[in-house]
């Protein structure tokens, strides 16, 4: 009789324990991205509710972007007569990746002559790529942080040299990140910039002054 409340006790603090666990980890990611979660499903297709959309740098604090690769300079810009989609950015073998901004993580792995690369979806409509890692710290599903590590510089898929290929998309097409961020003094540019989808599938950006 005693051996068989005891089983039971046991049991029954077994199940609590693992409703509180459910409970905390559900609890915690109410708490930590549950509003994000709604304009991460807006940020699928930011033109859904028509051709253009927002993205407002103006307001944004410190802690809410990081520049890619901290110690890292231009090796190739955007563009060229290569028709190069994104921007070279280099500083020493193995230095770590860096989220741009908050988002969740969609892609992470070896993909074609990009190497190993992790693609981002932000709340504000991009969708970043950073190539030709050595390694990924990610998995698709995770949330990460602006300036949070995503890989280790590397060399993989098409690449001469150890770099970061950083490239800014909207629904896949890329454009110049240059346009964002200031690559020679590693800073973001904070302004208002309206994205608006061309007849050809294109994307045509302009700045505009801040309310």
């Amino acid at each position: 009789m005693h051996r068989t409340l005891r089983t039971y006790f046991f049991s029954a603090l077994s199940l609590l324990a693992l409703n509180l666990s459910a409970q905390e980890q559900t609890e915690d990611k109410v708490d930590i991205d549950e509003w994000q979660t709604l304009k991460m499903e807006a940020a699928k297709d930011p033109f859904a509710k028509g051709n253009q959309f927002t993205i407002n740098f103006a307001n944004y604090a410190v802690e809410d972007w990081r520049y890619p690769l901290r110690e890292g300079h231009l090796i190739s810009p955007y563009g060229g007569a290569r028709h190069h989609a994104g921007t070279d950015i280099k500083s020493f073998p193995n230095d770590t990746v860096r989220a741009a901004f908050a988002g969740e993580v969609i892609l992470s792995g070896p993909h074609y002559g990009y190497g190993n690369c992790v693609v981002l979806r932000h709340a504000n409509g991009l969708e970043p790529l950073y190539s030709h890692n050595s390694k990924n710290l990610v998995s698709v599903g995770k949330w990460v942080q602006a300036g949070e590590a995503l890989a280790l510089e590397g060399s993989t898929g098409r690449a001469s040299t150890h770099h970061v290929h950083f490239e800014t998309r909207v629904k896949g097409n890329a454009f110049d990140s240059e346009i964002i961020f200031d690559h020679k003094n590693h800073l973001l540019r904070y302004g208002v910039f309206v994205f608006t989808k061309q007849p050809n599938g294109s994307l045509k950006i302009t700045s505009v002054t801040a309310d």
